[in-house]
């Protein structure tokens, strides 16, 4: 949603997901067309990608809903609550399909009762109620296989997917009817809005009941997310956002994964020794793919349903991704030609020489340092040149907790102890020429909300996660860049300043010895319209390494940055 005003006021503010959601069930009620209601809901009108939306799902409403878009069959918004055939949207962004009178789902919005016209529906129900026991008949075979299991076993997958799911951004997943999520405070998985020890936990039910006991959709989500965990990083589990999980949807997506890391085709089975083996493979592929360095993974998000989707790159992102204003910028802080034909790797002695020299250079008016004004041109000339709203980099404002040795504990940080580095283009200073005070509090939430994110990865970053006495509010560090969509959904902040789109490339430099991953990132945030491409996304990876190569060679002088906290925003923006 762009920014909007009335008279000197200036709102970023987006509808969030709740209303989303309503004003989506409200364009889809306005049709009879079946085909139209199922599309709309699907996509939550055009937002999300129908092959996602139907991957949300169960199998059994999958074949109800292909079958609905016959011809002779509509939908009548009308009188909804008596009859026996409806569809629903959930709170979720999810389609649902109700027959023979069954209960609708908790909360959701109605969107029509099926009326089959001359269509006979008995086939319909029928293949529907097929589908839906052979669902549960995998589902249970998966359940059985854990009761098999001897009981430390099981619970060693409980605290698995307990540690993978609290140390990292939410997951909303289905297993047939069922939702496992820790994105709202009815969740049943710790994390955001549940503690770990808490009784309504999912993971602590569960250990205190009889594998034999569980509910079988239960037993389906911890094989298959203890599986998934095997194939790959512990975000691999946000792959299943927003979809169906179960053990054809993952034998699938193991199967893609390793084609995708260049490896042959293999069968897969969907018991659980079979799907193991799928997720070993994947995970060894995987390492070998992107440990060569000839691929970069990236990630592409859709907040609404916080779908994450890997891919790779096929070459790595070189100097000339970079952008031609980057470029200028880059040839202008180094004192040299604009160095085209060069490795990024080359510019090491370059970017040492520029340190050496901003460490005794004097600061420019509205700087502490050199060094800080030099980041702040570059940021502001990325924010210029990818059209971004505002571009920001992130890390710590002393080096001292980052040593091996060190003599701050890291651990007792708060996030005022970091920086984040927030440049908008002149375009988004434009729309608050009338209300300058709308520009710095935006400017310090972005800001505010990144030195939270790099104090959030710290003991991730800084491998000291399971130390003791220690921190369990961290997240783990970042190494994947990602594009995102409609990230101003869930997230408060994201809500109340409108950041709908950006690029997120995160890196880390070495330092005292060792690698540091994580520590910095540079992003890129739109508004509006349009989205970000993964063409500019290879450029943002390109400007990004450049940005590595800065903070890598100003770590040897280990300068203390005090600027960009909001008090600094007023006087430079005021």
């Amino acid at each position: 949603m762009p920014a909007t005003g009335r008279g000197a006021v200036v709102s970023l503010k987006s509808e969030g997901f709740t209303e989303l959601v309503a004003d989506v069930a409200q364009v889809a009620r306005s049709s009879r067309d079946v085909a139209v209601v199922t599309k709309i809901a699907l996509t939550l009108d055009g937002r999300l990608g129908e092959d996602i939306g139907s991957a949300a799902l169960t199998a059994a409403d999958r074949v109800v809903v292909e079958l609905l878009r016959g011809p002779g069959i509509h939908l009548d918004a009308d009188d909804v609550d008596d009859a026996d055939d409806r569809l629903f949207l959930t709170r979720t962004g999810r389609l649902a399909v109700r027959l023979d009178g069954a209960e609708g789902p908790e909360d959701a919005f109605p969107l029509g009762a099926v009326r089959w016209g001359d269509v006979d529906p008995t086939d319909v129900k029928a293949r529907a109620r097929a589908e839906h026991d052979r669902t549960a008949r995998g589902i249970a075979a998966l359940h059985a296989e854990l009761v098999a299991q001897p009981e430390a076993e099981v619970h060693a997958r409980l605290k698995r997917i307990e540690h993978a799911v609290v140390h990292m951004a939410p997951v909303v997943i289905y297993v047939d009817e069922r939702v496992y999520t820790n994105l709202t405070k009815f969740g049943t998985l710790p994390g955001k809005s549940l503690s770990a020890t808490h009784a309504r936990s999912l993971f602590n039910r569960l250990r205190a009941t009889p594998v034999a006991d569980w509910a079988p959709v239960d037993a389906c989500f911890v094989a298959c997310a203890d599986v998934l965990l095997v194939s790959g990083p512990p975000v691999r589990l946000e792959e299943f956002n927003g979809t169906q999980l179960d053990p054809e949807a993952l034998r699938d997506f193991l199967v893609e994964r390793i084609g995708t890391y260049g490896g042959a085709p293999l069968p897969g089975g969907t018991d659980l020794r079979r799907l193991e083996e799928l997720a070993v493979r994947c995970a060894a592929l995987r390492k070998e793919t992107v440990g060569g360095g000839d691929s970069t993974p990236y990630r592409v998000i859709n907040g609404l349903n916080l779908h994450k989707s890997e891919h790779l790159l096929p070459t790595p992102a070189v100097l000339g991704d970079a952008p031609e204003a980057v470029m200028a910028r880059l040839a202008e802080v180094l004192g040299v030609d604009s160095p085209v034909d060069t490795r990024i790797t080359d510019l090491a002695p370059l970017f040492t020489d520029l340190a050496s020299r901003l460490v005794t250079a004097p600061a420019p008016e509205g700087f502490t340092t050199a060094f800080e004004s030099v980041l702040h041109a570059f940021v502001t000339t990325a924010a210029e040149a990818f059209d971004a709203d505002v571009a920001m980099s992130r890390g710590p404002q002393t080096f001292d907790p980052l040593r091996t040795e060190h003599e701050v504990d890291p651990l007792g940080l708060g996030t005022g102890d970091f920086y984040c580095c927030v440049a908008p283009r002149q375009a988004f200073v434009e729309r608050f020429r009338e209300f300058t005070p709308g520009l710095t509090r935006a400017l310090s939430a972005y800001s505010a909300r990144m030195r939270f994110n790099t104090w959030h990865y710290l003991p991730s970053t800084l491998g000291v996660v399971e130390r003791e006495p220690g921190r369990d509010d961290w997240f783990f560090a970042p190494t994947m860049p990602d594009v995102a969509s409609w990230s101003d959904q869930h997230h408060t902040g994201h809500v109340a300043f409108g950041v709908r789109y950006a690029i997120r490339v995160p890196f880390g430099i070495d330092y005292d010895g060792r690698a540091l991953p994580g520590l910095y990132d540079l992003r890129l945030m739109r508004t509006s319209l349009p989205a970000f491409t993964v063409g500019e996304l290879r450029g943002a990876i390109a400007t990004a390494l450049l940005l590595k190569q800065l903070y890598q060679a100003m770590s040897a002088h280990e300068p203390k940055v005090v600027d960009f906290g909001k008090s600094w925003y007023e006087r430079f923006h005021g």
